[in-house]
């Protein structure tokens, strides 16, 4: 509720009334249907607006879904590495690393030590070295190399503004999703009436189940041949 005397008044037009009483700017307001919203309580006088208040607040509240929608979320990638990792192997996990660092996300980069590969500590260093020097454009050290049992482990964080996110391709991958159930329907479909009716069995030039041809019924049937009778000796 606002106890102050007088506030500067907006109407529901933006238009500037000036410094009025409060019980006169409450009037206006209960005139027009609308509520007084103080909009900005530090100033003296403070300057109050007349708005429907619901909408004020729904406006607000998706105001703040959008900005929350937009923000990044920073979320840790770990790239794992060997003493003897081999200097393409280190090579192509720097790109995977760029790539998290690109978006954003922090990068944990440990290194695995089997067996007697921690007596050479200084080359796991070098391997560790060369690869934070390949991401040195795009990130630094956090947190500097630590030992953890048989781990080394340091962090990078970006320092490169994240990649725009391609809505496009976003919203082309959700429509090729949302159409791969009707094209395999749509092809179900076409399948299974590009298959041929079975002929049924005694219908006009249909083979019989036999594989005899079918028999006309008002062909007139063939005479048969008087059988020759044995020949008798005189």
């Amino acid at each position: 509720m606002i106890r102050i005397r007088q506030v500067r008044l907006i109407d529901d037009g933006n238009n500037q009334i000036g410094i009025v009483d409060t019980d006169v700017a409450r009037q206006m307001a209960y005139e027009k249907g609308l509520d007084l919203v103080e909009v900005s309580p530090d100033a003296r006088p403070p300057v109050c607006k007349i708005m429907d208040y619901g909408k004020f607040r729904y406006a607000l509240k998706k105001k703040e879904h959008e900005s929350k929608k937009k923000q990044h979320k920073v979320q840790l990638k770990e790239i794992r590495l060997r003493p003897k990792i081999g200097e393409h192997d280190v090579g192509y996990k720097a790109k995977q690393a760029r790539d998290f660092l690109l978006d954003g996300d922090k990068v944990q980069v440990t290194m695995l030590f089997r067996g007697r590969e921690m007596s050479h500590m200084e080359v796991a260093k070098q391997v560790m070295d060369s690869f934070v020097s390949k991401l040195a454009d795009i990130s630094k050290v956090e947190r500097g190399a630590k030992m953890e049992g048989r781990r080394l482990s340091l962090m990078l964080l970006s320092t490169a503004p994240p990649k725009p996110k391609d809505h496009a391709k976003e919203a082309k991958d959700k429509d090729s999703k949302d159409k791969e159930p009707k094209d395999k329907e749509s092809k179900d479909k076409h399948a299974m009436d590009s298959k041929e009716a079975p002929a049924e069995e005694g219908a006009p030039g249909s083979p019989s189940s036999d594989g005899a041809a079918p028999r006309n019924p008002e062909a007139p049937e063939a005479e048969t041949p008087p059988s020759a009778s044995p020949a008798t000796g005189t």
